[in-house]
C-alpha cells in the first residue's frame, strides 16, 4: 500500500503484524482511521525484535550482531499509539507449545470474536 498509492482500499487489517515497513498508518495511502490492527497475546510475533534504534544504548552494529536480523526494520508497531491506526480486539490465542504446535496464537486470528470483529470492519462498522 505505501509504494501503489492507488489500491482500491477502504480499509486494511493488520493481524500478527510486527510492523508494515512504514511509521504511520497514513503513510499506507489511506486514512489511518481505516487502518486496524491487533495482535493476539499469546502470538509469538510479540517477541519480534524491535528496530535497532529502540534499543538504545545498544549501537546497531551490535544489534545486528546479537541478532543477525535483516528483518527488524518493520517500522513501528501498529498496534502502537504512535502509528496511529486504529486497534480491535482478538482472542488470546493458545500459548506455543498447544498441540505441539509452535505458533498456535498466528493462526487463531481466523476465528471466534478476532474473526467476528473483522468482519464487522469488512462490512463498514466498528468492533
Amino acid at each position: 500500500m505505501r509504494d501503489h498509492p492507488n489500491l482500491p482500499v477502504d480499509n486494511a487489517i493488520l493481524v500478527g503484524s510486527p510492523g508494515t515497513g512504514v511509521n504511520h498508518a497514513k503513510d499506507l495511502n489511506i486514512p489511518a482511521d481505516h487502518v486496524w490492527a491487533a495482535t493476539a497475546q499469546n502470538d509469538l510475533v510479540n517477541m519480534a525484535p524491535p528496530q535497532a534504534g529502540d534499543l538504545a544504548p545498544l549501537n546497531p552494529n551490535e544489534y545486528r550482531r546479537l541478532f543477525d536480523d535483516h528483518s527488524a526494520m518493520y517500522g513501528t508497531d501498529p498496534t502502537s499509539d504512535e502509528y496511529g491506526g486504529r486497534t480491535f480486539k482478538v482472542g488470546n490465542g493458545h500459548l506455543p507449545g498447544w498441540h505441539f504446535k509452535a505458533m498456535p496464537a498466528h493462526s487463531q486470528y481466523w476465528e471466534g470474536d478476532s474473526l467476528d470483529n473483522m468482519a464487522e470492519i469488512v462490512t463498514g462498522g466498528t468492533p
